[in-house]
This record gives structure tokens, sequence and C-alpha cells, in this order.
């Protein structure tokens, strides 16, 4: 419709428009002239002022609550038009007149904001006033159950070894032969998981693992092996941690004093079981990225992480067992990476943190590769760390490995209970394993077995 001037009020066409179902608004934009004018001429003519149309309703907006027809607990909810309640989701059920049963929560998925809604507070039209508005979309979701103050990581463990038909105990040497290192890595049990089984799976599968560890022994012993060192290597991410990532404690079975006691004990586990099969026993201990403690998703400092506490735990308290004074240590404080020499060859190992997002590379080994060139490139600095014989490292959970020359590079599987969103996201899984080797004074890296359950 062409516009017509403030002047010409006075025509049929501008009476029709007036005693028409157009707001006052609206006609006084088409005349232009100020919506009071409108409304101060439908007074005098006793027409009354057109009612506001209802706003239009967004699709799937409409107010309402569906409900689970079996358990009869809502499932969803769409609030009509309200105050902003802000994070206080509680006052929404309240003004809707709905109780949800223990254990449900409100998540919300979308929300509809209006800044100048027409609202009223009582049936007073004269008082109503134009302020904001909200329509809430919420899903109706179940809480995790906390099973933590339940769960006794060192009572099942100890539970597991007391049904165990291995026997605890000394062993006699026979030395014949070259000397030969067994070596394993403890790495990425990431304890305090709550799927695919949850901690008390983890345990289970850990001391299998270890079972697995003592019946190797065993097997290459009688291929001739004479074993005179035990190489524990234990390579970050024992616990899982608590603030690693967002809503972390919806996947949590234990808490963090449990994870670190849980570690601790499997730790212990594990070098009780095989220590006294050896002569001599060198654990070499990184830290991890779950071993970090976070403020605001940040680490605090380099040194402040449950990994090597967990290692600290355990060598403290073996040093007062009369038959463990052949165990030595080599734990990180603060460097990312540490080594150890096994008959001349120097094994070291990193979490893989460190170069996860620091370094770059299209692939796992191509950024180990780089940082193993960035250590060599400060031999001076990084000593024989930067000349690693053999680099075992972690955290990407999958098997991988490449011989680049001097420099043996191998990347265990996690020893967890999967990676879930991870395999969705990428494809990639593993099974959880414990990678085992042999290590003579004339091969660096031999015989190796993926312990797997």
């Amino acid at each position: 419709m062409a516009k017509v001037l403030g002047n010409n009020l006075d025509g049929p066409e501008f009476h029709e428009a007036l005693k028409s179902e157009r707001t006052s608004a609206d006609i006084a934009r088409e005349y232009e002239v100020a919506p009071s004018t409108i409304r101060r001429r439908r007074q005098r003519a006793g027409i009354a002022e057109a009612p506001r149309p209802e706003p239009k309703k967004e699709q799937g907006w409409e107010a309402g609550v569906s409900y689970d027809p079996n358990t009869g607990v809502p499932t969803e909810i769409r609030t009509p038009p309200m105050l902003d309640v802000g994070a206080d989701y509680a006052r929404v059920l309240e003004t809707m007149q709905i109780a949800l049963p223990e254990g449900y929560d409100l998540r919300l998925v979308n929300l509809f904001y209006n800044q100048s809604a027409w609202t009223r507070d009582t049936e007073d039209q004269e008082k109503a006033v134009t302020r904001p508005t909200v329509r809430y979309h919420f899903k109706v979701i179940q809480l995790a159950v906390n099973t933590m103050a339940d769960m006794d990581p060192v009572g099942i463990l100890a539970q597991l070894r007391a049904q165990s038909p291995l026997k605890h105990g000394g062993f006699t040497f026979d030395p014949a032969g070259d000397d030969a290192a067994f070596c394993l890595s403890i790495n990425d049990i990431q304890l305090g998981q709550g799927y695919n089984g949850g901690s008390a799976a983890t345990i289970a599968q850990f001391y299998k693992f270890v079972e697995l560890a003592r019946e190797r022994i065993e097997s290459l012993k009688r291929m001739g092996y004479n074993f005179t060192l035990l190489v524990v290597v234990l390579g970050g991410d024992l616990v899982e941690g608590c603030v690693i990532y967002a809503n972390q404690s919806y996947n949590l079975d234990l808490s963090q004093k449990q994870q670190v006691e849980g570690c601790i004990a499997l730790v212990m586990h594990a070098i009780d079981t095989l220590a006294p099969m050896f002569p001599k026993v060198q654990v070499l201990a990184s830290k991890g990225n779950h071993g970090e403690h976070r403020i605001n998703g940040k680490k605090t400092t380099l040194d402040d992480n449950d990994d090597t506490h967990v290692a600290e735990m355990v060598k403290l308290g073996f040093a007062r067992d009369p038959n463990m004074k052949h165990l030595s240590w080599t734990i990180a404080v603060d460097e990312a990476a540490v080594w150890m020499d096994v008959f001349g060859w120097t094994l070291a190992t990193t979490h893989g943190d460190i170069y996860a997002k620091g370094v770059s590379g299209a692939t796992t080994e191509r950024k180990a590769h780089a940082w193993m060139k960035n250590m060599a490139a400060a031999f001076r600095r990084f000593g024989r760390l930067a000349r690693a014989d053999v680099l075992i490292t972690h955290h990407f959970h999958h098997d991988e490995m490449s011989d680049w020359g001097d420099t043996y590079w191998r990347q265990t599987p996690s020893q967890d209970r999967g990676s879930p969103e991870f395999t969705q996201a990428s494809g990639k899984y593993s099974e959880p394993g414990m990678l085992t080797w042999v290590m003579t004074p004339s091969t660096r890296y031999t015989d190796e077995a993926v312990l797997r359950s």
C-alpha cells in the first residue's frame, strides 16, 4: 500500500483504517504520524483500540511438558514466557508446578529471549508494562550415580591377591649366560573412569596384566634368558584426575584421593609380585597430563603431579621393606622426560603430552620424531636423554613404533577401559595392554610382547 501524507487524515480510507483491526502503530507508519495521534482519533470516534496481536510462536516452542510413558518422569519442558531465572532452574519447576524425582535435573537445550514483551502481573490491563521475558526449553537428565563413597580400590586389589594362585615370596637365582633385563611399562591406567565397567574392571584388568607378566618372565627364562634386572617404566596418567576437562565428574567413580590410593596399591602390587624374581630392579617414572593439579583448566606448577606422587609414595612404602633393598628409582620432578642406563643403553620415557600440541607434525610418530630432534639439537642441556637409544612414549593410547636409526621409538597402548569419544571421532582404537620387551648388553630392544587379558 502506498504511503499517504499526514494531512489526508479526514479521507474515507483513513476512517476505514481506524475501524480496522490494525494497530495504531501500523496505521501511524502508513500515514507518517505518531501512534498517539491515531489513538486520539480512535478515542474521539469511539473506536476501541485494536488488541495487540499475539507474538508469533517459533515452531517447537509451544509450552508444555513431555513425560516418559513407562516411568512418568518428565523428559522435556518448554516454558511459556517468563522472567529470566538465570541459573536458578528450580524457579522454572516451581512456576510450572513440576516435581522431579531424586537423581534428575534440568539441562538447558535452548531459549528464546524477548527484550520487550508486553507483560502484566495482574489482570489490570492498565498496569501492563514491557520488559524482557524468556521461554526455556529443557531436557530432563538423570544424574550420574555417585558410587565413589562405596568404591574401595585397595580392597578390590586385596581381594584379587587373596584369591590368586600366585605366590608372593622370595626366589633363588641361578645366573647363567649373558645378563638380560625384562622391561615393562605401566601407563595410562587412568583409574577413576566410570565407564566400560569402571574402576573395578580396570583393577581386575591390571591384575591380569601382572599375572601375564610373570608368566612371560618364566617363559623367557625357559628360553635361556638370564634376567638380572627388572625395569619398570611408569609412563604417567596413572590417575584419571577430577578437573582435567569440563564436566569430568560425570564420568568418575572414584574421588582424587581414592584414585591416588588405588594407583599406589596397583604399582606396589606389580613390584611386590615381580621384584622378588630379580636381583636388581630399576624404576623410571614420568608424569602425565591427567596427574596435573589444575585450576580453571590450567596446571598449577610443572612438578605438582599425582603420577609422580604415586611413584614417590611407592618408593617410600618399600623403603623400610628389607626384601626390597634392591630397588632404585628415577622419578621426574618438573622435567617432561627422564632416562636411565640399562647395560650401557639409554632408555628414555616421556608421557607424550609435551609434543601433543606444542610440536608440529601430521602424525603421532612425526610429532615424537620432531620432539626428539629438538632434544638432540640441545644435547648439551639434555645430555643422554637427547641421545636415547630407546624412547618409550604414551598418552595416545594406541600401538605405534618406528626405528629412527640411533633411536628406537615405541608408543604404548593404554591400560584403561578405552576412550569411546576419541574412538568415535577418529576411528582409532587399540585393545588395552601392557608393553614388555627385553634389553641385553648387545641388543637394545628385542622379544617384545604386548600382554592383553
